[in-house]
């Protein structure tokens, strides 16, 4: 692997090129999706809401959309990705799959689940994405989603993104003067959801207008910012990765958080090479048993911030208010 001094020389050309580009515009398009096919509905009878949730923020909101079908009469089959039985997309008319924006675009796991379904054979299919800042690429993360679907010959009817507190660690820090000013710590909040079940509505009616919907990816400074593979620059900095035995109870929920298998209980390591540098570890374990140091400092993850600006009780308020 290359040293230091070599990729800091590499980091600071990326940097340069960047901001000697001139202001990239929205209205550069990069792709199109739009449905391939007819779409094949007779009405919604049966949904499949799909996401994967690292923190529960995008849980949450696939909750609010299939109950939200399911009180106009539609049957639901909803949970993760990888929980899905694909041999049901036979009978679904409508499936719709939510992720969080991962390194400004759709994770790629969540893509390589889109890839491994059958031909959709004209289902009506829609995305959405949860963010925690407003500068995530967002938009176009839900586009890659639904392009994926369109390749599958799913048609799409809808596309929207929804603002959670942000679950990034390595945004932490930098928060901590607007933690104290409580600014945006209690989202996604009630009229987050409000959002949710207006989107699920949208959706029935696009479906049963027969109205397919056409989305455009354009040329945004953060979606440039992919082409340099953020995910592998991030993990140069990364050191440490590991399982602290001393504090792990094996309660096993880093393993079923983490997307790619990465993740060895019994030796209580992690593979860094297939790690795709989620922090599904260590944000949602209870126990602060995942380490992981970011230029030799310990980063703390979603549950420990919580608890360290006094929001997990806030969170756990408003979520009690929330009817889904």
């Amino acid at each position: 692997m290359e040293n230091r001094r070599t990729f800091l020389k590499k980091s600071t050309l990326a940097v340069a090129t960047a901001v000697a580009l001139p202001t990239l515009s929205s209205c550069v398009t990069i792709s199109t999706i739009k449905a391939k096919v007819p779409m094949k509905s007779n009405g919604i009878k049966k949904a499949a809401v799909l996401w994967y949730s690292q923190t529960g923020n995008t849980k949450k909101c696939g909750k609010v959309l299939a109950k939200t079908f399911e009180k106009k009469g539609i049957t639901v089959d909803y949970g993760d990705i990888r929980n899905f039985d694909k041999s049901k997309i036979a009978d679904v008319d409508l499936m719709v799959i939510g992720s969080p924006v991962f390194y400004y675009d759709a994770p790629g796991f969540v893509k390589d689940f889109i890839e491994s379904l059958p031909d959709l054979k004209g289902i009506p299919v829609a995305s959405y994405v949860t963010f925690g800042g407003p500068e995530g690429n967002q938009h176009n993360a839900a586009c890659s989603i639904l392009e994926g679907l369109a390749q599958k010959n799913g048609v799409p009817v809808g596309l929207e993104s929804f603002m959670s507190i942000s679950s990034y660690p390595l945004s932490f820090k930098a928060k901590e003067k607007a933690l104290k000013m409580k600014q945006n710590t209690i989202l996604p909040d009630r009229k987050t959801y409000e959002r949710v079940r207006e989107y699920a509505v949208f959706i029935k009616s696009q479906v049963e207008k027969r109205n397919p919907s056409e989305f455009k990816k354009t040329l945004t400074l953060r979606e440039f910012s992919t082409f340099f593979g953020p995910e592998w620059w991030t993990k140069q900095f990364v050191d440490n990765h590991s399982i602290i035995e001393q504090k792990c109870v094996e309660c096993g929920t880093c393993v079923e958080k983490c997307p790619t298998d990465s993740i060895d209980l019994d030796a209580f390591s992690v593979n860094t090479t297939t790690c795709v540098l989620c922090f599904g570890c260590l944000n949602n374990c209870e126990y602060q048993a995942v380490n992981m140091e970011y230029k030799n400092e310990r980063l703390i993850g979603f549950q420990e911030y919580l608890e360290k600006n006094d929001l997990k009780f806030e969170l756990s308020v408003e979520a009690k208010t929330i009817s889904v």
